[in-house]
């Protein structure tokens, strides 16, 4: 499956998600995963997942330069990644060649997640056109929310099924707009809210997204949880060593 993760706002938490999601998917739940960076403008997913090198691109693959297959990273968690480049350039590639780029390794991989730049530009459009469904991600207040309504109807004149939404960097204060009012503005369901956690700008000054940086955040726990939505449920994840040292205990006692 191919998933766009669009948001017609910047700043929203689209690239945390990916990477999160991406990591859990593949180390949680054993999942083949490909991360592709869809911002060619202004990329970070790179910098998420700790992958500087410019020695392959999605740039390269736009331009046809070099195959798709030839242009993955493997993180050692598992997902195969395809950054996109930091550097200046002035043969702007054409985005509009993703999905045929993407017949190529479809088969290849359970989840594809493709991270979209922000606003409804060319790059989104192309995102979208790739795309099998979408996720859009959204923050708990007004102009956020408007900005998703947007890239949500863009996405349905084109005839992209949304999946739904995920609302990040939520507080729980009385300012922030609650789900149903969410719902209603953006006429999309709900799947997830993430809160608000700390431990995100450490993960991303570390380049390890937080599902393995501190497994146990709240972030963590809910990109898990979204990991486990998305991959269909009823999947037993990998226990980890100190879980297994909990469980001896408990079954001792």
């Amino acid at each position: 499956m191919i998933i766009g993760v669009v948001s017609a706002k910047g700043g929203v938490g689209k690239t945390t998600f990916v990477s999160n999601v991406g990591m859990s998917l593949a180390y949680d739940f054993s999942k083949k995963v490909l991360l592709i960076d869809g911002n060619i403008t202004t990329p970070t997913l790179g910098i998420h997942v700790g992958i500087l090198s410019q020695e392959k691109t999605i740039h390269d693959v736009l331009n046809g330069i070099i195959d798709i297959r030839n242009a993955t990273y493997i993180h050692p968690f598992g997902p195969h990644i395809i950054p996109a480049s930091l550097s200046p350039t002035e043969n702007y590639p054409n985005p509009d060649v993703l999905k045929e780029k993407l017949n190529g390794v479809t088969n290849s991989y359970d989840f594809i997640f493709i991270d979209g730049a922000a606003g409804i530009g060319r790059e989104v459009i192309a995102t979208l056109k790739a795309s099998e469904e979408v996720i859009v991600v959204t923050n708990p207040e007004m102009t956020a929310l408007i900005s998703a309504a947007k890239v949500i109807k863009l996405a349905r004149n084109l005839e992209v099924p949304i999946m739904g939404v995920v609302v990040n960097k939520v507080m729980g204060t009385k300012h922030e707009m609650k789900r149903l009012d969410i719902e209603e503005i953006c006429e999309a369901k709900v799947i997830a809210e993430v809160p608000l956690d700390k431990k995100i700008p450490e993960s991303i000054k570390s380049m390890t997204p937080v599902v393995v940086y501190d497994r146990n955040s709240p972030a963590a726990k809910a990109f898990k949880k979204i990991a486990a939505y998305i991959s269909g449920g009823g999947i037993e994840e990998k226990e980890s060593f100190w879980e297994k040292i909990k469980r001896f205990f408990s079954l001792r006692s």
